[in-house]
């Protein structure tokens, strides 16, 4: 009997004990499912965050990527625009600086020239100046100078000059191959250059060193023609004739023409008396 009232009794307590933890479960649920609920939100959030991170990531790639293809563009502009630069520094810099130098020594002949126009000018004012209180005019004759190749006109410039001025003529104004020579009159001009001629005949070349001179630098041009009033020399490929033309003849069209023609000229100086030509070939 004390057996079964122990069973009993143990029986009853397993029940007041199975009661007691069933009342305490079901008193937890709520907080389980919401604590399972915030898993379950904080599972979506995090995978929420994952999806996030990963289109961050993804558009900072893109950022990126483009970051590095503007980059990229920059550089090579800045090297099309290095380029650029180089080629205006290796090719129009000095062209610009070459015309530049052009046109500045443009400028200083055009000065040069009209300096020497205006004391020309005033040269002739002081002679008109001059001629009217009674004073002899003075005289003007022409000069040319014409030779090919280029540089044989060169090597003729010097020559020529001290040529001149053997013989008193003061170049007044020069327009390319034409010289206004002033200083001696046309008539003593003539006589003194038929006078030449008969020296240079005579091989008397030391008291006529100047016009030796010119001789000897048109045998180096193929063609030219030197005029000093009357005095015309002629260089033909086969030929130098000097010749001094009568003035009536100076005046005429025709004459002008002859030099621009040097075969031409040469041909009206073979028709020239004895005493006013010099064959010098």
């Amino acid at each position: 009997m004390t057996v079964i009232l122990i069973l009993l009794c143990l029986a009853i307590a397993g029940r007041e004990l199975y009661l007691a933890f069933d009342r305490r479960r079901t008193a937890g649920a709520p907080e389980i499912a919401d604590i399972r609920t915030q898993l379950a939100a904080l599972k979506g959030t995090r995978e929420e965050l994952a999806r996030f991170r990963s289109a961050e990531r993804e558009r900072l790639e893109r950022l990126t990527a483009g970051q590095e293809r503007q980059d990229e563009s920059l550089r090579a502009a800045d090297a099309r625009i290095g380029s650029l630069v180089e080629q205006i520094n290796d090719r129009m810099v000095p062209e610009v600086n070459e015309r530049l130098t052009a046109q500045q020594a443009a400028l200083e002949r055009l000065a040069g020239d009209v300096s020497a126009l205006r004391a020309h000018l005033v040269g002739r004012l002081d002679q008109a100046v001059a001629a009217s209180l009674g004073a002899e005019p003075a005289d003007l004759v022409a000069g040319t100078l014409t030779a090919a190749p280029e540089d044989a006109r060169t090597a003729l410039t010097g020559p020529y000059d001290r040529f001149l001025e053997r013989y008193g003529l003061w170049c007044e104004l020069t327009d390319q191959d034409r010289y206004y020579l002033s200083g001696r009159s046309p008539r003593g001009l003539e006589r003194d250059f038929i006078e030449l001629l008969a020296v240079l005949r005579g091989d008397c070349r030391e008291s006529a060193a100047e016009a030796g001179a010119l001789l000897d630098a048109l045998h180096g041009a193929e063609e030219a023609v030197v005029q000093a009033g009357p005095l015309l020399i002629v260089r033909t490929s086969g030929a130098l004739l000097c010749g001094v033309l009568p003035l009536a003849e100076l005046r005429l069209p025709e004459t002008a023409g002859l030099l621009d023609d040097p075969p031409r000229a040469a041909d009206r100086l073979r028709r020239l008396p004895a005493a006013r030509l010099l064959d010098a070939s």
